[in-house]
């Protein structure tokens, strides 16, 4: 595994970064849609920071969550992904905007559609920030491409344990996760720099 993640391009967007996206992603869909929506479903937990900023920014109140579990770790994923957490209210006959941060792979974007379809809205629109090259569903609205694995703020504390695990300093610094954050995560959690201690690395 600590072999597969020296090989991945990693980039870490501040909060500035995202906010500033957001708007750019909210403007489209304001620019584009006629209507507005009338809920929007977020997807935990990569997109619940999100989905909050999103409901900010197009004024739309009704905000529903759902669930689907593929990825397990950084470039680890499961067989298929699988709807863990089912929308708490109805959407039938409204117009619904998935919000989630990335469309990777496309397949846990493809079946959550499929599942809010089920439920008989007028229309499920998808948005996210980041779309991957490779994705077999392409967002309805999204700012950027890239190929890069994204580290994004709500996640560091995660990323930064996941790769102590591995005890290999050098990739933590490709990951581009500020120094500052690195040093009070490592504060935070004293359990993290004793790995790195104890490889002597």
């Amino acid at each position: 595994m600590a072999e597969k993640r020296s090989r991945v391009k990693f980039i870490a967007p501040s909060w500035d970064e995202i906010f500033g996206k957001s708007i750019k992603l909210a403007e489209k869909i304001r620019k584009t849609e006629k209507e507005q929506f009338d809920c929007i479903v977020g997807i935990s937990r990569g997109g619940l920071a999100l989905t909050r900023i999103m409901s900010d920014l197009l004024d739309i109140q009704n905000v529903m969550i759902t669930r689907c579990e593929y990825y397990t770790d950084i470039g680890e994923k499961k067989k298929k992904p699988v709807i863990t957490q089912k929308i708490q209210g109805n959407i039938s006959g409204r117009r619904v905007l998935i919000v989630d941060d990335v469309a990777d792979s496309g397949e846990s974007l493809t079946v959550i559609k499929s599942y809010l379809e089920s439920k008989h809205p007028i229309d499920v629109r998808i948005s996210t920030i980041f779309v991957k090259p490779w994705s077999k569903m392409i967002p309805d609205y999204y700012v950027t491409k890239t190929d890069a694995w994204i580290i994004f703020p709500w996640e560091y504390y995660e990323a930064i344990k996941s790769l102590s695990a591995t005890n290999n300093k050098d990739i933590l610094s490709k990951t581009r996760i500020p120094y500052r954050y690195i040093e009070m995560l490592y504060s935070m959690d004293r359990s993290l720099r004793m790995r790195w201690k104890k490889t002597g690395s």
